[in-house]
């Protein structure tokens, strides 16, 4: 299902002032950038309804609506774009009347990099984002604010933009990258007592640490769910051969213990047309070893059926009863490393 568009038209009267009216199907936005489903356009004013209109019959299940400019001022995204007397536009930062500026506190155990995350990612955005100096200014000044909300002091926040500003500064001055050092990441739990000391000493030997959070409020609660035996399941599963190392492999979307029947009862009855466990048996005079027979992933999505039975096919290091081929026959299953 398609999600629905939000596309944000800017009303310019007076830009298309000497242009002839064209038909509906080739009117086209003066301009039109886009992020995932969101728009920003600039459609003459006259236009607007014959272009929304044209843009809600290109597909059935994809409506746009219209979010207009007011006061000359439009969010889009994280930014709020304003037009000016010459309309030129000027840039600013927008943020939701339901911001809080609530981030990860000073006094949060927390490794640095993460307290730092949204303070860095605001500063990019300060230094990145072409305002001018006023609205430069006002939004420093927010960022400011939030740290301090949080706990952090203000050179706390000066040095994350001063930071920013430099490697700006770079990108504008030269397209020279610095040469990225080839580190195998390394992740585990952070204490803040050892943590720092155990990172400068690994980094030392080619290694980055990263961390991970630990005791979430999800592991630490039991679960209440009572577990589903595995003969409940559907999925792939194999059957093995007493006799020799053949095994069986399948799928099933009812429950193994129901598919397992159908098998047993077509050995049992000697019909080898039936099951391929029971051409197998029959023909080789062999027995099955049904009490290891077991479910190897459980699928709950019929349409993935086939993908996870052809995987572990065409991956098995043993030989198997199967009579016919894998339904997805595809050299790329051959590249996973999957134990069975």
């Amino acid at each position: 299902m398609h999600r629905l568009p939000c596309i944000k038209l800017r009303r310019f009267p007076n830009i298309f002032q000497n242009f002839r009216v064209v038909p509906i199907d080739i009117v086209f936005p003066r301009v039109w950038k886009r992020y995932v489903d969101d728009v920003f356009a600039i459609v003459e004013e006259r236009h607007l309804e014959q272009t929304l209109e044209l843009l809600n019959t290109r597909h059935p299940t994809i409506k746009f609506t219209v979010e207009q400019e007011v006061d000359k001022k439009l969010p889009f995204l994280d930014l709020i774009i304003s037009r000016k007397p010459d309309n030129s536009l000027k840039f600013g930062i927008y943020r939701k009347p339901t911001s809080t500026d609530r981030y990860i506190t000073s006094d949060s155990n927390h490794c640095g990099a993460q307290k730092q995350a949204a303070f860095h990612s605001m500063a990019h955005r300060l230094v990145s984002v072409p305002m001018e100096k006023d609205e430069y200014m006002i939004e420093k000044e927010k960022i400011k604010k939030a740290a301090k909300l949080n706990g952090y002091d203000e050179d706390f926040v000066e040095k994350i933009i001063r930071t920013h500003e430099r490697k700006q500064h770079k990108r504008e001055v030269t397209t020279l990258q610095p040469e990225k050092e080839n580190l195998e990441r390394i992740s585990m739990p952070f204490y803040a007592k050892v943590t720092n000391r155990i990172k400068n000493a690994l980094k030392r030997h080619g290694y980055h640490v990263t961390h991970k959070s630990e005791n979430r409020l999800r592991d630490l609660l039991c679960n209440a769910k009572n577990k589903i035996p595995s003969n409940e399941k559907s999925g792939i599963y194999k059957i093995e051969c007493q006799d020799c190392a053949a095994v069986y492999i399948g799928q099933t979307r009812r429950k193994f213990k129901v598919r397992l029947k159908v098998h047993k009862k077509a050995v049992a009855n000697k019909r080898a047309n039936e099951s391929s466990v029971a051409s197998h048996a029959i023909s080789l005079q062999h027995n099955v070893d049904w009490d290891n027979a077991k479910i190897l992933k459980n699928i709950r999505k019929s349409s993935q059926l086939n993908a996870w039975e052809s995987m572990h096919i065409m991956t098995s290091e043993q030989p198997l009863m199967n009579e016919d081929d894998a339904p997805i026959l595809s050299p790329l299953f051959h590249l996973t490393k999957l134990k069975l």
